[in-house]
């Protein structure tokens, strides 16, 4: 099989440049100015109703940057994984390596992160720069911006000789960022190359179980690959469980029982507990294997430092305690403060969802004291019943519970849900924003934290309700089917069709004006760029926020719905051919950044894991029958063929409930203390390097050594 190399690193754009209205033709040639000033090369230029530019670099700016933020490649000579160094460039290439640049050392994911790299990297004015054009052009349009300081300036600052430099708080100095705020440029990103994208979407559509993985890190970088490798990883551990699930629904169907009673189900959720805590041991395992192979595996501080700073973040300048450099410092106790004023409003949110989804339980009848007068009576009514919206659901009426109708409640419901989740999308971003982080890490999982938990209650509030507050399995089953098959259909719908019927609507309009738009500053005509520029942004969070969220459907909810797994495969299945056809056609190409997994989502999962220990026992013996059919003697059936609590023995049941649970929290225990999370190969690999470059050490001692000795013995 031949080897495919990419193009030429400086005769093709790595990036495009978007700049608005709001930028003339000099603010423009001063920014293209800067930037070749720091090493950027803008080979393409182009003019729709906007310009956009295209940008690369040299090969040895790129070399420079990637030895800068220490990009881990493997030698050739020794087989280990170590920070790139320009002297011994020749020992990191691979000509045998197909979508690698000639010399096999950089891919096209590489050339993306370490030219963003470099561009974020341009600040407005040099260190100890007073002033220049572009300065005083962002000046004259009143654009703020930070000028470097030196340690000499600070301490002038600290003893009034330069008041003005004693700021409280201050932007960035970032350049594109001061231009994105100030809404001089649109869009910045990575430009697609059309034979890899389509070859990713060749190798993802058709029969195929698994996408490209490798071949995702070599476009897209380790952010997207890694969310690839889950979802395949998740599929094919998730045939062990759809198995047993269909196993039990059949054994059920044959026997003619229902969810209620049916005293093997319980099994099958205590089986997949075991599952779930098995596949996300074995996916750290993996996730650490693919960390090491991809050159992401870093210690705490390296990716603090070299994974992606914060450029919005501000503060106090100060020297540093630790290394006597001038740096930004923002109060933890203000951030603290913050947290508090960003719950109070989550929580407010939180209750407007929990009171709608009460009108929609009302709505599809499920709230009805007649269900249980046992429990709910004239003395002790039912404190979320809505009288005039529960009729509603009752035969012949609006949303009659025994017809078709029956589903637009919760049509209606997942409807409000998908506009809480937007609304709140926007007020977690500002939210985490004014808590102000100081790395991107901290920023990500700060945002992707909040959002997870308004949208999982949105999820799972109305099930959770069901369960163990009406405590009634049929209905719990009923709404996780309905939620469950029906937000799979509304996100592939919302996803992949309407944009891309939104596109094909508007790319006539977009032909219409390719090489007609010009002004009077006779500016260049359309460019390709152009195209580049106006497709969607991706957002990767929605994207693990559906698996993880139907994940948590496989897993809380096991006992009552063991079909589940066998959905999820196939919904993991489109899901995976549909997120790479909005990646490749639909969203633009999304920014290179290196992590090391799957972050804050994998501490998520873990956490749905364990509780889904507890769910699935309350389920077993408090929500259905499942646990009389094995101790009939504990429970009673009172006159509305309810189940009751015998006398004296309730306290026997919780007892074994939160016992069996203990007892699957000590499995997954036992299991994380047993299974190591590096595997053997990696460890060998990693003590490998420490060899070599132990041996590495000992040689330029020893050379060290003889030289001194013979300038002795001159």
């Amino acid at each position: 099989m031949s080897v495919v190399t990419l193009p030429s690193l400086e005769s093709n754009p790595i990036l495009f440049l978007e700049f608005s209205e709001k930028a003339d033709d000099d603010l423009i040639n001063l920014v293209k100015d800067r930037l070749q000033e720091q090493g950027l090369l803008i080979i393409s230029y182009g003019s729709d109703d906007t310009v956009v530019i295209g940008l690369t670099t040299s090969d040895e700016k790129l070399d420079m940057e990637a030895k800068a933020i220490r990009l881990l490649k493997r030698r050739q000579d020794t087989l280990v994984m170590e920070a790139f160094d320009i002297e011994q460039k020749e020992k990191y290439c691979d000509t045998s390596r197909s979508y690698y640049d000639s010399l096999g050392l950089f891919s096209e994911n590489d050339r993306c992160l370490l030219v963003t790299r470099i561009l974020n990297d341009i600040t407005v004015l040099n260190e100890g720069q007073i002033s220049s054009n572009l300065s005083r052009k962002l000046d004259e349009l009143k654009v703020r911006y930070r000028r470097k300081i030196s340690k000499k300036l600070l301490r002038q600052s600290q003893l009034g000789g330069a008041n003005d430099l004693a700021m409280k708080e201050f932007p960035t100095q970032s350049l594109i960022y001061v231009l994105e705020e100030a809404g001089i440029v649109n869009a910045v990103g990575p430009i697609h190359r059309s034979g890899l994208k389509q070859l990713i979407w060749k190798k993802t559509y058709g029969l195929t179980l698994s996408p490209p993985v490798e071949l995702i890190h070599t476009y897209y970088g380790a952010e997207i690959s890694f969310y690839f490798a889950w979802m395949d990883f998740l599929t094919r551990w998730s045939f062990f469980p759809a198995m047993i699930g269909l196993i039990t629904y059949g054994a059920r169907w044959y026997r003619d029982d229902n969810i209620m009673g049916d005293e093997y189900t319980p099994f099958y959720g205590l089986l997949t507990f075991v599952w779930s805590v098995l596949f996300l041991k074995y996916w750290k395992r993996h996730e650490v294997r693919l960390s090491y192979s991809w050159g992401v595996l870093l210690g705490e501080y390296e990716k603090q430092k070299y994974f992606a700073l914060r450029p919005e973040f501000h503060g106090h300048i100060r020297e540093s305690p630790v290394t006597g450099m001038i740096e930004v410092h923002y109060s933890s106790y203000k951030r603290r403060l913050k947290y508090v004023v960003s719950a109070l409003v989550t929580i407010a949110m939180l209750n407007a969802a929990f009171w709608t989804m009460i009108l929609s339980l009302n709505m599809q009848g499920y709230i009805n004291p007649h269900h249980d007068p046992g429990r709910w009576n004239e003395g002790n009514e039912h404190p979320f019943h809505w009288p005039e919206l529960s009729k509603l659901a009752q035969p012949g009426q609006v949303f009659d519970m025994n017809t078709w109708r029956s589903f637009l409640p919760v049509i209606l419901h997942v409807a409000i849900i998908f506009t809480f989740n937007n609304i709140y999308r926007v007020t977690a971003t500002y939210l985490t924003k004014w808590e102000n982080h100081e790395t991107q890490l901290n920023f990500s999982n700060s945002l992707i934290l909040k959002r997870f938990m308004f949208e999982a209650f949105d999820c799972y509030v109305a099930l959770f309700y069901l369960a163990f507050y009406e405590r009634d399995i049929s209905k719990l089953r009923t709404e996780l089917i309905s939620v469950f098959n029906i937000d799979t259909v509304r996100r592939l719908a919302l996803e992949c069709i309407v944009p891309m019927i939104l596109q094909r609507l508007t790319r006539k309009v977009k032909d219409d004006k390719k090489g007609k738009k010009t002004d009077g500053l006779n500016r260049k005509p359309y460019s390709p760029l152009s195209d580049e520029a106006k497709l969607d942004e991706y957002e990767q969070f929605d994207d693990y926020m559906e698996i993880i969220i139907q994940f948590g459907y496989v897993t809380l909810f096991a006992s009552a719905y063991p079909l589940a797994s066998s959905i999820m495969i196939i919904a993991n299945l489109v899901e995976m051919r549909s997120d790479t056809f909005k990646l490749s056609f639909i969203c633009r190409k999304p920014r290179s950044l290196r992590c090391d997994g799957l972050g804050m989502w994998g501490s998520l999962l873990s956490g749905l894991v364990t509780l889904s220990a507890l769910t699935n026992c309350l389920i077993f013996g408090f929500t259905s029958g499942q646990l009389m059919e094995w101790l009939p003697s504990l429970y009673t059936i009172d006159e509305s063929d309810h189940m009751r609590f015998s006398d004296n023995k309730g306290w026997l049941v919780i007892f074994i409930i939160f016992g069996v649970e203990r007892a699957l929290l000590f499995t997954k225990l036992l299991i994380n203390a047993v299974i190591p999370d590096i595997p053997e190969d990696v460890m060998d690999e990693l003590q490998r390097k420490h060899f070599v470059q132990e041996e590495e050490s000992r040689q330029y001692e020893r050379g060290l050594g003889n030289v001194n000795n013979s300038n002795k013995s001159d």
